[in-house]
């Protein structure tokens, strides 16, 4: 059975319950603790991938950052304290707004996060900055499509495979990938199907992607589309990635 943020409100204080179990567990990365200070860059993006779901605000530590943010929509980089974050979400609408998420996320210093609001769940992350060899960049897939089944997903022309059989609310591993334009084919794992082609999609050197896997195969408004995050890799060479 689904769950849906805007539809089952009666269950609110259990659904607050699982959520913070959730953002607990979530991938939020780790750093060593010598980057702890405040003077490390530490920031947060958000999207808005919510089929169902109206305009919503977005407050941290009880400070509104985002108003109007509606579907399909990217915020602005928002630099956020390390620490202990409060993230509260409310609808955006005429008089009192109603809070449809509320928790408090541990956020480790030198990272930079994402966030994605969907329909059944909040799904966070921090993008690997690791850098590659080569001039290459990272990608990794984020399967925010509750109404889609398990996807593989490739990166055409090299024929790359950056998914296979990834659920709903589930984040790939990241893949190295040579800068270039791809075509982002999404097929059902159990039928290999192709259900969304995205064409055109540029990958530049020294970066890192998330390319999330949005909307509603039955919703010719919001059909299924691929939106893609990104933020700059680390300057410092790694282990080189093969």
């Amino acid at each position: 059975m689904k769950i849906r943020l805007i539809t089952h409100r009666v269950h609110a204080v259990a659904w607050m319950f699982a959520m913070t179990l959730i953002a607990i567990a979530s991938p939020v990365g780790v750093v060593s603790a010598s980057a702890q200070g405040a003077d490390i860059a530490t920031r947060v993006q958000f999207l808005h991938a919510g089929t169902e779901l109206g305009e919503v605000e977005i407050f941290l530590n009880e400070s509104e950052e985002v108003d109007e943010f509606a579907y399909g929509e990217v915020s602005d980089w928002i630099d956020v304290d390390p620490g202990s974050v409060r993230v509260t979400i409310t609808e955006d609408q005429a008089g009192f707004n109603t809070a449809i998420f509320d928790t408090v996320y541990p956020v480790p210093a030198g990272n930079d996060y994402f966030v994605v609001i969907t329909d059944a769940l909040i799904l966070s992350a921090s993008f690997d900055t690791s850098s590659v060899t080569l001039q290459g960049s990272r990608a990794q897939i984020v399967h925010a499509s509750v109404d889609t089944p398990p996807v593989t997903v490739t990166a055409s022309g090299n024929a790359v495979a950056l998914a296979t059989e990834l659920h709903y609310a589930g984040t790939s591993q990241t893949s190295p990938l040579p800068s270039g334009t791809y075509d982002i084919e999404v097929a059902l794992a159990d039928t290999g199907e192709v259900v969304l082609t995205k064409p055109g999609v540029v990958i530049d050197p020294n970066q890192s992607y998330a390319l999330v896997l949005v909307g509603d195969p039955g919703d010719p408004e919001k059909p299924l589309d691929v939106i893609v995050l990104q933020t700059e890799l680390q300057e410092t060479p790694s282990t080189p990635v093969s």
